[in-house]
């Protein structure tokens, strides 16, 4: 009503985001994006031998770390026969594409929930709440949701959440072992004044926020 001719710009077209912007969100929601222009070419989590069949074996993929592992994707390095795994919907590189794919398919969850990237973003954004509201997992909640989709969550919305985290954290508080190996997972060292089971049950429903559909697309 306000803008009936969208001269405003008060609309546009509903999609979700290219798997390079997804893992550049995921890393500033974190907090782990490293946002330093230029240099070279950095190598971010790939799984292991990823490029052996293409290569004969003659070349071997080998993981940055420290800061080079958070860089923009942009700085990705690219082998043109074998293209970063993450980047799931690119275009391939052997022949020209003029505009890339935009697509839905829930195969990418294969990507935003079990990539390194995404399991550690979300340890990471779960510690950075932990740390802003140690008091109660509701408000930690509220912080991720806020901080993935810049917005409160409704009190339906945060009801939800805050029952899956009792659920998870039951299942840790049985299995600490597994509280812990969650925790293990990236480069980046967890922060171990955090009691693990909480941290691990607040990695879980952070995970679960970062691929909310209101999370992975451009509203």
């Amino acid at each position: 009503e306000a803008d009936p001719d969208n001269r405003w710009l008060a609309r546009g077209p509903r999609y979700r985001l290219p798997s390079w912007m997804l893992r550049d969100q995921a890393l500033a929601v974190s907090g782990q994006l490293v946002s330093r222009r230029g240099g070279p070419s950095v190598k971010p989590y790939q799984p292991e031998n990823i490029w052996r069949e293409a290569t004969f074996g003659k070349k071997k993929y080998v993981p940055d770390n420290g800061e080079k592992l958070y860089r923009r994707s942009l700085y990705t390095f690219w082998r043109r026969i074998v293209g970063p795994t993450m980047f799931f919907d690119a275009s391939r590189r052997q022949t020209c594409h003029v505009a890339g794919s935009v697509t839905n398919t829930p195969l990418h969850a294969l990507t935003t929930l079990n990539d390194v990237t995404f399991v550690e973003a979300a340890r990471e954004l779960a510690a950075g709440v932990m740390e802003d509201a140690p008091a109660e997992p509701e408000s930690q909640l509220v912080r991720a949701f806020e901080r993935a989709t810049a917005r409160k969550p409704t009190s339906h919305e945060l009801k939800l959440l805050t029952e899956r985290y009792r659920v998870v954290y039951e299942m840790f508080a049985r299995q600490p072992e597994d509280a812990l190996q969650l925790l293990e997972v990236g480069d980046s060292p967890r922060n171990e004044a955090l009691d693990p089971i909480a941290h691990a049950s607040c990695t879980a429903i952070c995970s679960l926020i970062l691929n909310l559909d209101e999370t992975l697309t451009k509203e």
